[in-house]
Parts: C-alpha cells; sequence; structure tokens
C-alpha cells in the first residue's frame, strides 16, 4: 500500500501536469470529477476513498488542492503545466516576495530573470519560510527578494492562488536581488564616486586620472533618432569582418580586443529605455548594469534626458528609434568590480531593443512588429557605429534576456545586416553571449554565425 505522500505526489502528477496518466480529463478550469479520480486512483494503486481524499486535500502541507463546495470535483490551487484557466482576479501583491532556488541555477537567472518553463506562472512566496522549503527540495536553499511593488508600478500583473502562493508570467532580472546585489550596489557607489572626483586608485595604489577622458565622453555624447539621422552609402572599408561568437561578457571581450587589438573599440549596450543605467544604483546584474558599474557611462547617459523622458512617455513597450552615442568612455573595473590599472576607451552606443516581454504581458505582443523594430534598430546601430568610424564592435544577444525576444530572430537579423548592407563595414565583430555552448542565446548565434 502507497503512503501518504506517496498518494499525494501522485495526485499532484494527475492534477497538475498528466491526467491522462490515468485516465481522466479536466475541465478548463482544471477541475476533475472526484468519482472518476477515485476509481482511476484505485485502478492505478492508489486507493482512496472520498473522507482519505477530503483529509489530504485538508491537510496538504501547502494547499495543493481545492474540493468544490458539494464536493462532487477537484483539482490543484496552481502549478499546472497542462492547459487550464484557473480564472485567477488580480491581486496586489506585497512590497517583497520571495523565491527560493539553488545556487546552479543563479547564472541563468540573471540573464533571463524567473521564467514559468512549462508551468503557467512564476511562484512566488510572501515569507521566507516557505521560499526556503522550496528551494531546499533541489538541495541548499538560495532565497531571491522579488521587488513585487516595483513590477506592479511597470506593468507587471500578479495573482493569488487559494492557497496563498502568488504567480506572475515572468520576474525580470531587474526585479531581483540576487546573492551578491548589495556588493553591486557598493561597486556602482564607488564607481560614480570616482566618476565625481575624477580620479581613483587602482590595485597598486596608484591615482589614476578621469577627469579629462569623462568630460571628453560627456561632451561628445549625442542623441540620434532615426527619424532626423541621415547616413549615405559607405563602400567596404575592409576585406572582409571577422565574426566571432564568445561565451565572453562585453566588458571582457572590449578589453580584450583593445588589449590584442587596438583600434576604435565600441559596444552596444542594451538599455533600458526609460532609466539611464537601468537598475544598476540598486545592484541589478544584466549588460548595461554591468557596463555602468565598470565605465563612467552614467555620466553620460545622464546628459541626455530625453531619450529616457520620450520613452516614458510613449505607450508601448515597442519604444522609440533613439540611441545615445557616447565616444571613447573610459572603462576602468573589470566585472566583478576590480580596478583596472589603467582605463580602457570604449565607444558605447546605448539602444533599448523592443520589449517582447512587456508586450506579450499586456496582451499587444505582434511578432512581425517587434521582428521589424528589432531589423530598424539594428541597423540604425551598425549605421551610427560606421559612421563614427568603428572598428571592432561588441554586440551580443540583444533583447533576448529580460526583454524577451526570440534569440534567433535577433541573430538572423543581425547575420542578414552584417552579410548584406554592412558587409565588409568593421574589421571584427564579436557577439559577446554569456552561458557559452549549450546556452540558447549562445548557440542561436553560434548557429548563425559558424
Amino acid at each position: 500500500m502507497p503512503s501518504s505522500v506517496q498518494t499525494s505526489k501522485f495526485l499532484s502528477l494527475v492534477l497538475r501536469h498528466d491526467p491522462a496518466k490515468v485516465g481522466i480529463v479536466l475541465d478548463d478550469a482544471g477541475w476533475a470529477d472526484v468519482a472518476a479520480l477515485l476509481e482511476a486512483l484505485a485502478r492505478h494503486g492508489h486507493p482512496l476513498t472520498r473522507d482519505q481524499l477530503g483529509e489530504l486535500v485538508r491537510t496538504s502541507d501547502k494547499q495543493r488542492y481545492a474540493l468544490s463546495p458539494d464536493g462532487s470535483r477537484i483539482r490543484a490551487n496552481q502549478g499546472h503545466s497542462v492547459d487550464v484557466e484557473l480564472d485567477l482576479p488580480e491581486a496586489v501583491p506585497p512590497a517583497k516576495l520571495y523565491h527560493g532556488t539553488v545556487a546552479e541555477f543563479l547564472d541563468s537567472i540573471r540573464v533571463t530573470g524567473l521564467v514559468k518553463g512549462a508551468r503557467h506562472h512564476v511562484h512566488l512566496s510572501a515569507d521566507l519560510e516557505t521560499a526556503r522549503k522550496v528551494g531546499g527540495r533541489r538541495g541548499k536553499p538560495v532565497i531571491l527578494v522579488i521587488r513585487a511593488a516595483d513590477m506592479v508600478a511597470a506593468g507587471h500583473v500578479f495573482f493569488r492562488s487559494a492557497n496563498g502562493v502568488w504567480l506572475t508570467d515572468h520576474v525580470p532580472p531587474a526585479f531581483i536581488e540576487q546573492p551578491g546585489h548589495a556588493d553591486r550596489i557598493v561597486i556602482a557607489e564607488t564607481t560614480l564616486a570616482a566618476c565625481e572626483s575624477g580620479v581613483y586608485a587602482n590595485a597598486r595604489g596608484a591615482i589614476v586620472p578621469l577627469r579629462a577622458r569623462i568630460d571628453d565622453a560627456v561632451a561628445g555624447t549625442r542623441l540620434y533618432d532615426l527619424a532626423t539621422y541621415t547616413s549615405p552609402p559607405v563602400p567596404p572599408r575592409v576585406p572582409a569582418t571577422a565574426i566571432s561568437v564568445t561565451a565572453e561578457t562585453s566588458i571582457a571581450a572590449v578589453r580584450r580586443l583593445a588589449a590584442e587589438r587596438g583600434g576604435h573599440v565600441a559596444c552596444l549596450s542594451f538599455a533600458s529605455a526609460r532609466n539611464a543605467g537601468g537598475g544598476f544604483l540598486r545592484g541589478a546584474q544584466a549588460q548595461e548594469e554591468s557596463i555602468a558599474r565598470s565605465s563612467a557611462l552614467y555620466p553620460c547617459l545622464q546628459a541626455q534626458p530625453s531619450h529616457y523622458a520620450r520613452n516614458r512617455a510613449h505607450p508601448s513597450a515597442l519604444y522609440l528609434d533613439l540611441a545615445i552615442w557616447s565616444p571613447h568612455v573610459p572603462l576602468f573595473r573589470t566585472d566583478d568590480g576590480a580596478w583596472l590599472d589603467a582605463p580602457v576607451a570604449c565607444s558605447v552606443i546605448t539602444c533599448a531593443a523592443p520589449n517582447a516581454a512587456a508586450l506579450r504581458q499586456h496582451g499587444a505582443f505582434d511578432p512581425g512588429e517587434v521582428a521589424a523594430a528589432l531589423r530598424t534598430r539594428a541597423a540604425f546601430v551598425l549605421a551610427i557605429a560606421r559612421d563614427h568610424g568603428v572598428e571592432r564592435l561588441v554586440l551580443g544577444a540583444w533583447g533576448a534576456g529580460v526583454f524577451g525576444n526570440d534569440p534567433e530572430v535577433v541573430a538572423e537579423i543581425f547575420a542578414d545586416l552584417l552579410r548584406g548592407p554592412f558587409d565588409r563595414t568593421f574589421a571584427e565583430v564579436v557577439f559577446a553571449v554569456i552561458g557559452g555552448p549549450g546556452a540558447p542565446n549562445h548557440d542561436a548565434f553560434a548557429r548563425r554565425f559558424r
């Protein structure tokens, strides 16, 4: 006779993931007929009486199941991978929620945030203990703090299941206070202090001047609008463009190119459309935040407030065809915050991809429209780099992280442009895509540029 724990797990499997395993059918809202379920469970070695089923529902540690008022139907409260509509009302969550995971998933979470995968929603808890239990099922738990109030302010929708689990479609990395975020805040604050003072002390204790470099970068920063940008045809500049896909960060790629190749190096910053530097001052971890923490990019972006004001006033998460050019920005820290012996000059093109995740959230996602915006904006970025004499350009899986764009589409667009109108424009293009072989973003670009 199976134990009550085994029966509960089997019941969870049937009601959440595989009702066909025992030959029952869930209705559109996930309800199953109790009589049919009990008969099916008995056939598959898990006999229960109605009273035993009721007791199992009442004593479930997380209140996983619900019985209809008349006791004739049962369903799981959340966690389905089968197609059901729980018809949960929208709810306003606490300012902070929690999610339990394990260390092996943190690298992926830093790139893509919390995604629902096969389930209908991402599951969050209102208390630390529940999150700790959830994470502990897979090993030593790591607790992530979710800034739910900020998500609501940004337009994300939450639901609350009958057993108190908070549900949402996606938690972008910018809203996750991951382990180490406090250290990243300190790095951001000391980077800004170096920008304001115009100097920093490197690892050997030497004082490194920054003021002239920062002033020149800020003075040369320009906001470009595609509607008014003029870019005459330019003949090929190099015999061939060396294109590679690497598993390094943008900062690592810039430093490597500057050290090994020299010349005018630039990179694309995967920008927040509405906040200069994204969430780097709050310890957020994404590509733009890493660049802002490691360089003098933030003062340059602050010099163009209309970029952010115009996007904030724009009603669609498709965003506007705007880009900020910041020339020869001094980069003076590594990804982990170590001070470089001397700054590395890197021009930065700050441009936001369409936010496909937000568009889906609001039922406004049109694949053709998003792909067209990606193509137009990618060509705009490449034109700006070409027209400013960039020789070596660091790109990546632009918009395929928190913004939820399809990396296959992004990779195809860049491939078409670099092999078409921008063929032989740059001496070298590096797609720096963290995660390496086996990660979806990396593999999408590796397939296009092998």
